[in-house]
């Protein structure tokens, strides 16, 4: 193989290797022109908000400057037709019936707590009456149903 033409088999494997290599770089390039558009896109609207907020400011100062000067206006008025009259009292029963309304809450929950007992306490009851009839039996059972008590009750 003379020299020359080794060098161009040389350049030929070089460039196989390096035509990839060139177009990934393109698609690089082309991925970055696009995020390059992106965010030029996201800064613009992003200054375009600012401002926005900038300008809303005076705005908002000289809302607040008003309210302030309504509200000093309010309270001058109020200061000078003088002290607001006390609360007329409520009616004389008023005060019955709320009296009435505690009590018949209190009632009502007490009917509602003895219930919930009731109930859970005839369970416990009949609990007792087992328990009671197992102790009075014990000594009778035989091994086999003595152990089957004590799995169950340890369910």
């Amino acid at each position: 193989m003379s020299p020359t033409s080794a060098q161009h088999a040389a350049l030929r494997v070089l460039l196989e290797d390096v035509e990839p290599l060139l177009k990934q770089a393109d698609e690089v390039a082309a991925t970055l022109k696009a995020v390059r558009e992106e965010l030029n896109a996201d800064l613009e609207t992003l200054g375009a908000l600012v401002q926005r907020t900038v300008d809303a400011q005076p705005a908002l100062l000289e809302a607040g400057r008003k309210l302030n000067g309504s509200a000093a206006r309010i309270e001058a008025s109020m200061g000078s037709a003088g002290a607001v009259p006390p609360a007329k009292p409520g009616r004389p029963g008023a005060w019955l019936a709320v009296l009435a309304a505690s009590v018949g809450s209190a009632l009502l929950s007490a009917a509602l707590v003895t219930a919930v007992l009731c109930f859970v306490g005839r369970d416990l009851l009949e609990q007792a009456r087992i328990g009671r009839a197992l102790q009075s039996a014990w000594s009778s059972l035989d091994a086999g149903t003595r152990i089957k008590v004590h799995e169950v009750m340890r369910k």
